[in-house]
C-alpha cells in the first residue's frame, strides 16, 4: 500500500485559481445587498480563513442576521458562474498531476467549503470530474472544515474499513490543516494558494508543496 493511498483536495487556492472570481462575484453581492463592499486586501484577508459565504459574511456586515446572509449567498451564486467561466484557471500542471496520481493508484476526492453545485460545474468545466470517487462539498445542514464531523459523517461513509492513516488532506488554508488536525488525519499544505502563511505554518502541516505538481513526490 502507498503512503497515503487516499488524497483529500481543496479546490479553491488548491487545483484552482479561483480568487479573481470570487472578489468579483463578492463585490457584485454586496452591491446588491446594499452593504458597502470592503477592499479588495480585505476580502483577501477573509479569504485566507477557507471558510463559507455566511461567515465571510457576517464578519463583514456583524450586525447582520442570518436573512441579509441567505440574501448575500444568493445573489452571490447566481453571480458566480459567469464570473468562474471568464476568469478560473487551473494551476500550472494539475491534469497532468492527477493523471499521474491515478497511475501511481491513489483515490483522489474532492473536500470542499464551497457550494457543491458550484464545484461540479467549475469541474465539469475543466474537464476534472473523470479523476475523483467522491466529491464532499457544502450543502445545507451539513458541517463543514474544519468541523472533524465532516470526517465522521461524509468522508469516511465514502471509503468505509480504512484507517485514518491511509488520507492525506491537501489544501491552502486554516480550514483545511485545522480540519486535518480536528479528523487525526495528515496535512499538506498548498503554500502557493489563498491562506495565510503565518497561519498555516502555525497550525505544523505534516508537509508543504510550492506548487502543486510537488505532491507526486510527497505523497508515494
Amino acid at each position: 500500500m502507498t503512503r497515503f493511498p487516499i488524497l483529500l483536495l481543496d479546490y479553491d487556492g488548491t487545483l484552482a485559481e479561483t480568487q479573481p472570481a470570487i472578489l468579483r462575484s463578492l463585490k457584485e453581492a454586496f452591491d446588491a445587498v446594499g452593504v458597502t463592499a470592503p477592499s479588495a486586501d480585505v476580502l483577501k484577508q477573509e479569504l485566507t480563513r477557507g471558510g463559507t459565504l455566511q461567515t465571510l459574511f457576517q464578519a463583514i456586515a456583524p450586525k447582520s442576521d442570518e436573512r441579509d446572509a441567505a440574501s448575500f449567498v444568493r445573489h452571490y451564486r447566481a453571480f458566480y458562474p459567469a464570473a468562474d467561466e471568464e476568469e478560473t484557471v487551473l494551476f500550472d500542471g494539475v491534469v497532468e498531476t492527477l493523471t499521474a496520481l491515478k497511475e501511481q493508484g491513489k483515490t483522489l476526492a474532492i473536500l470542499s467549503n464551497k457550494h457543491a453545485p458550484t464545484v461540479h460545474a467549475s469541474m465539469a468545466r475543466f474537464g476534472l470530474e473523470p479523476f475523483f470517487s467522491g466529491v464532499v462539498a457544502s450543502e445545507p445542514n451539513f458541517p463543514h472544515k474544519p468541523d472533524p464531523r465532516v470526517m465522521e459523517e461524509r468522508v469516511l461513509p465514502l471509503f468505509p474499513d480504512l484507517p485514518r492513516s491511509a488520507f492525506l488532506m491537501v489544501g491552502d488554508t486554516v480550514a483545511d490543516l485545522q480540519f486535518a488536525r480536528n479528523a487525526g488525519i495528515a496535512s499538506c499544505w498548498a503554500s502557493y494558494g489563498h491562506g495565510s502563511a503565518i497561519q498555516c505554518a502555525a497550525l505544523q502541516p505534516d508537509m508543504q508543496i510550492d506548487i502543486f505538481s510537488n505532491i507526486l513526490a510527497q505523497a508515494v
